[in-house]
């Protein structure tokens, strides 16, 4: 497989990672009957594809990237768990929190550019993911709140994680549109009419 296809492939299943996490909550919010057995499904998607980006990133020696397919592979497995493991779940869900975290960060240091704004979005989205889960499992132990306040605690995290993970598929699409802009240009350059 030459670079180009190879750089694509990676693209491709990064993409797919970042998108099944924020597609899902979304999901969730429209129709909260269909959530677990779409969830369960797209999740299965999101590990391979999250896999897939994990295994390339290591055989390219791209520590950024190794650490979001991580993240993508985490957070599934984390959610697909049955109850009997519950305590392997939560360390998975926080593990695919502070990778993706570490990610943003990592691209907002060694990037510039469009590369870094997304890198920010990242971090900020992935920090109220954590943080926000934190709070709550610590608020809950000691207060509960009205039942009207329910459904903005619970959504800011889910922000958080749509926010981060649409961020992180921005970051893999450039290799994805190259050659469509690559045929765009040459298409104007080889047209009779301009």
């Amino acid at each position: 497989m030459d670079q180009t296809r190879y750089e694509r492939l990676s693209a491709l299943a990064a993409v797919v990672a970042a998108l099944v996490p924020a597609v899902t909550v979304v999901i969730g919010w429209l129709d909260r009957m269909a959530a677990w057995p779409t969830s369960s499904g797209l999740g299965v998607v999101g590990l391979v594809a999250g896999a897939v980006a994990a295994v390339l990133a290591a055989r390219r020696g791209d520590r950024a990237t190794l650490g979001f397919g991580l993240a993508a592979v985490a957070l599934p497995l984390g959610v697909l768990l049955p109850t009997a493991l519950h305590p392997v779940a939560t360390v998975l869900l926080l593990l695919a929190r502070v990778l993706l975290l570490v990610f943003g960060v990592v691209l907002v240091v060694r990037s510039s550019g469009s590369r870094r704004t997304a890198g920010w979005f990242v971090t900020v989205g992935a920090g109220v993911w954590l943080l926000s889960e934190a709070v709550m499992n610590v608020l809950f132990r000691v207060w509960i709140p009205p039942q009207e306040a329910l459904l903005p605690l619970f959504t800011v995290p889910q922000v958080g994680e749509i926010v981060g993970f649409a961020a992180a598929a921005l970051v893999f699409v450039p290799p994805l549109v190259r050659p469509v802009g690559a045929g765009v240009r040459r298409l104007w350059d080889t047209a009779d009419v301009r």
